[in-house]
């Protein structure tokens, strides 16, 4: 923070408002403990965690008792009822080797494929329907505790598990180890193993444990054979069939109840009570709650995931992830005043470390405890405390916020005469031994009891240091001013810095590294080499406040969002910037030159109270982040927006030439600091090489040609530790078909055949002429066959009707003697209904509307049933539908069938002696019709039939339509013809 948010545009009531605010305890004994807290607000589904797992993706799941979360360190990934799960509360959560997610609800079994959800059946005579435990054996399947029972989950269902009368137990959790066998712990009986089939002693239930409800059993991570129990009442280790309690004075006299249990990769034991959590190491126990940065609600699951992070779910205050001893805090709840802002540092006599606050006075650090030292009461700004110094006589030297000069010896303040209502920002003293003062108004130096204002320089400044025997740098908000003699040197510049407003000057070696408001950090060097470090190199932010310096050469930097920690390589300007605090919740604004080493310790001063980060212990090892490709989202032409692809990445993905501006979005799964994981990608067929570092997740390729490609990209941890895998994504954009070299060819051929193609096309111009010419006489001797039967039934049927009824008259005119002469008018009246019956078939056969199946058929029923009409043989024909009107016949194909069928029935009427004659159809396929005729009367005889030329014409007549006819006796009576005729129309 900025000195001049007091020094300059400070109203004076607030002023007044900070001397009013104050602390009123004198000690604070407690530190806040790093944790990174997770609730609600971030979106988190609902604030009650039962249970964590991180899955397969390194993506962290949440089971609530409002459902569940995916978290993969940005955003949430929230499932309820309203999505699929049957019922809210959520109590386990397991995943396969497969990628499958199980979850245990209060209504059973639950998995989660590709963001599916399937609710698995519950039994019908099932009334206990929690599912509290999910274990997978060797091979595959997944077995659960429903209401205290085992089940298996096989082809979707829910299987219970019979046991063995001497197992007759309620169970009460089951755990699988690495190799993939089952253990179960049975209440009041022990644990049990999975060995063939058959369940095995692996630690009977004695004394103590036997009561004991074992809720969670883990297996130790450097001790195979060590099995670790959890019941409310304490902590309990199976070895060698035999049940031990685990022994810790703290944990067993202050603990309760215990919830949670996990081991953590460096052998430490983490312990989830009604009231925080407790952490044991073989050094050290410490019980974490709301008093030191964790919660004092109940932990009621802790969760070590693969990259070592340690999970914290609690009742009613969501989640938190230990942050590692590499710092601590003290703020408002540890004795900080109200306002939280620790302005200045500096050491005192004794080495405690004194803190100017904002408003508090002076507190004092001494081995872990805060305590009051200081807190004046002439005025309000002399509470506010914005430089120290400590002298080589050990004298601490104060600079207040319009309170002057104050000197502490260890016993008393004494305020310098003279500076009474000055704003002080910086104190610092030169090599002979001459006090420099940064002011808002200038510099000032103090000497012989007397303050002598610094010619030349009217603007804010904030920082001073001593660069030889006469001579120093000013830092102000018109860059950096050199000193010399007590004289500003006028035309002295620094490149890049002269239109900087510095806030911060240090000596590292043979350097000097200046902070600034705006430009980051600055090192310069004895050969006036100027290097920047900024945000785009690791910095949290811009604005650099405070520089120090720690044992093991490491330069600590506090901006305006963080604090980061800096190293030089020897004997060049190259830097490595790195993160110093990995919390989410360590978003802190730095205050001015309020930073100071102390044995092994780091101190900073914030806005947020105190940051002390501890140098003698490493941070916790980086992991790399998992890498996944989240998405692909293509821009269809014409700006008609995106379509984004559903399928598998890993599948080879095939686009269309028109489908060639994608845009690629992929994650680097990293839950301990996701803001700051950068991405390299490639995309092979366009690029040679991996892209430098960026933090972008998304790549925009507009304009593809087509090709083969397979994208690259590899996640890296702020430490520059890259994804262990890569993700790929391969697809092909397929070349519009006039540029594949078929298309070529195929053209060429097209030439070549073009002048054939304008022949064919003339040729078959001739052609169609020539159909239509054809087709014109067609219908014209279609129109004629019309005309002329029309004409020869209105002419010659009216002539031979006239025969018919002349004949008539003529007989009724002749006398009854004339016999002979009646006999002769009777064969001409015969003769002449018997030709006006033919010519009827003639008619039938001469129109048009004949020429399909359909007619055809039907005359042929029309034919037998006036044939049979007047005797007593009944005649039958089914099967005639209208589809047969699509069969066209030519002419000769109807006049033919007719005739065949009107000689058949004929013979039946005058030779068989039938009582019943039926014709029906057969279909075998499209191209063949089977017309048959059966009678019941005396019977084929094949001799007598050659005699007569019935048999000869049909026969004939079935040759001219190409047609084959058979005709045969089955037994003593009854004849059966058929005739097969082919259909070349398609019905």
């Amino acid at each position: 923070m900025n000195r001049s948010t007091h020094s300059v545009h400070l109203p004076l009531i607030f002023v007044w408002v900070f001397c009013i605010i104050l602390i009123c305890g004198n000690k604070a004994t407690a530190q806040k403990y790093a944790f990174a807290h997770y609730d609600i607000e971030d979106g988190l589904i609902q604030s009650q965690v039962n249970r964590l797992y991180q899955d397969n993706t390194h993506r962290l799941w949440i089971a609530t008792l409002g459902g569940v979360s995916r978290f993969d360190g940005h955003d949430y990934y929230n499932i309820s009822k309203t999505t699929g799960l049957p019922n809210n509360f959520v109590y386990e959560i397991y995943g396969d080797k497969k990628g499958t997610v199980w979850l245990g609800t209060n209504m059973g079994l639950s998995s989660i494929k590709d963001q599916k959800v399937y609710n698995y059946p519950i039994p019908a005579d099932v009334k206990k329907t929690w599912v509290t435990h999910i274990a997978e054996e060797q091979s595959g399947v997944i077995w659960m505790v429903m209401g205290n029972h085992l089940y298996k989950a096989i082809n979707n269902r829910m299987h219970r598990v019979q046991m063995p009368d001497s197992l007759n137990y309620s169970v009460s959790c089951i755990v699988a180890d690495k190799t993939g066998s089952l253990y179960v712990s049975f209440i009041d009986k022990g644990i049990y193993k999975l060995e063939n089939g058959k369940w095995v002693l692996y630690a009977p239930f004695t004394g103590e444990i036997r009561s004991a409800y074992v809720f969670k059993m883990q297996f130790d991570r450097f001790d195979s054979k060590k099995l670790y129990l959890l019941a409310p009442r304490g902590l309990f280790i199976a070895i060698d069939k035999q049940v031990s309690r685990y022994q810790n004075k703290d944990v067993d006299a202050n603990a309760g109840p215990l919830m949670s249990f996990v081991q953590d990769y460096d052998d430490n034991l983490w312990l989830g009570t009604q009231r925080g959590a407790y952490f044991v190491s073989k050094q050290k126990t410490i019980h974490f709650t709301g008093g030191n940065g964790l919660t004092n609600n109940a932990v009621s699951d802790i969760y070590c995931d693969n990259d070592h992070n340690v999970w914290l779910g609690t009742n009613g205050s969501g989640m938190f992830r230990y942050e590692g001893a590499g710092h601590v805090i003290y703020d408002e709840s540890q004795g900080i005043n109200v306002n939280q802002v620790v302005m200045s540092m500096a050491h005192d006599k004794s080495n405690n470390i004194l803190l100017g606050t904002a408003g508090g006075g002076i507190m004092k650090y001494s081995k872990g405890v805060l305590s009051k030292l200081w807190q004046p009461s002439m005025g309000p700004g002399i509470s506010i405390i914005q430089s120290l110094f400590i002298d080589k006589d050990k004298n601490v030297w104060i600079g207040a916020d319009h309170g002057g000069i104050w000197k502490y010896d260890g016993t008393s303040f004494k305020l310098i005469s003279g500076t009474e209502t000055r704003s002080i920002n910086f104190i610092t003293v030169d090599s002979d031994n001459t006090m420099w003062i940064a002011t808002p108004q200038g510099c000032y130096y103090y000497e012989n009891n007397e303050m002598t204002y610094l010619q030349g320089l009217t603007s804010f400044t904030s920082a001073i240091i001593p660069c030889g025997k006469d001579s120093i740098l000013i830092g102000s908000q018109e860059g950096v001013k050199l000193v010399v003699n007590k004289k500003i040197v006028p035309g002295f510049k620094l490149g890049r810095l002269n239109a900087s407003a510095i806030l911060c000057i240090m000596q590292y070696k043979d350097k000097i590294l200046i902070g600034t408001d705006d430009r980051g950090l600055f090192i310069w060097d004895k050969h006036n080499k100027l290097q920047n470090y900024a945000v785009k190199d690791g910095f949290k932010a811009n604005s650099i406040y405070s520089l120090v310096t720690d044992n093991n050469g490491v330069i600590w930097v506090g901006t305006g969002r963080g604090i980061n920690r800096l190293t030089i390589k020897p004997g060049s300007m190259e830097c490595k910037v790195q993160q110093a605090g990995t919390s989410k919740d360590l978003v802190v604004e730095a205050n001015q030159n309020a930073a100071l080493y102390d044995d092994g310790k780091v101190f900073f001063g914030t806005t947020k109270g105190i940051i002390v980060f501890n140098t003698n212990i490493e941070p916790l090892p980086e992991k790399s982040p998992h890498v996944l490709i989240q998405g692909v989202k293509l821009f269809l032409d014409g700006n008609k927006g995106t379509q984004s692809i559903d399928e598998d990445p890993g599948a080879n993905i095939k686009l269309s030439a028109s489908q060639n501006h994608l845009v690629i979005s992929f994650q680097g799964v990293y839950l301990k600091n996701p803001d700051e994981v950068t991405y390299q990608y490639k995309l092979t067929g366009l690029d040679d090489q991996f892209c430098w570092p960026v933090k972008s997740n998304t790549v925009d390729y507009p304009s593809l040609p087509p090709g083969k490609y397979t994208f690259e990209v590899k996640a890296l941890s702020p430490e520059e530790k890259i994804s262990s895998k890569t993700a790929v994504l391969k697809f092909e954009i397929v070349p519009p078909f006039y540029q594949k070299t078929i298309f070529r060819v195929l053209g060429l051929v097209f030439l070549v055949l073009l002048g054939f193609v304008i022949q064919y096309f003339l040729h078959q111009h001739q052609i169609s002429k020539k159909q239509a010419l054809e087709t014109l006489k067609r219908e014209e001797k279609q129109k004629l066959r019309q005309q002329t039967a029309e004409d020869f039934h209105d002419d010659l049927g009216n002539k031979l009707t006239r025969i018919t009824v002349l004949s008539d008259v003529l007989s009724t005119k002749l006398d009854k003697d004339k016999i002979d002469q009646k006999n002769l008018v009777e064969q001409i009246r015969q003769n002449a209904t018997a030709l006006y019956n033919g010519t009827k078939d003639i008619l039938w056969a001469l129109d048009p509307k004949s020429d399909n199946l359909y007619e055809t058929l039907m005359h042929v029923k029309e034919t037998g049933i006036e044939m049979f009409q007047d005797v007593n043989i009944d005649f039958n024909f089914d099967g005639i539908t209208e589809s047969f009107n699509v069969v066209k016949l030519p002419m000769e194909y109807s006049r033919n069938i007719t005739m065949i069928f009107k000689e058949l029935l004929t013979n039946v009427l005058k030779h068989a002696d039938a009582q019943n004659v039926e014709v029906s159809l057969e279909q075998p396929d499209k191209a063949r019709l089977i017309i048959r005729i059966t009678d019941d009367g005396n019977g084929y005889d094949e001799n007598k039939a050659k005699r007569g030329h019935g048999l000869v014409n049909i026969r004939s007549r079935a040759s001219r339509i190409g047609a084959q006819f058979k005709i045969g006796s089955t037994g003593e009576k009854g004849t059966t013809a058929e005739l097969q005729v082919k259909l070349n129309a398609k019905m």
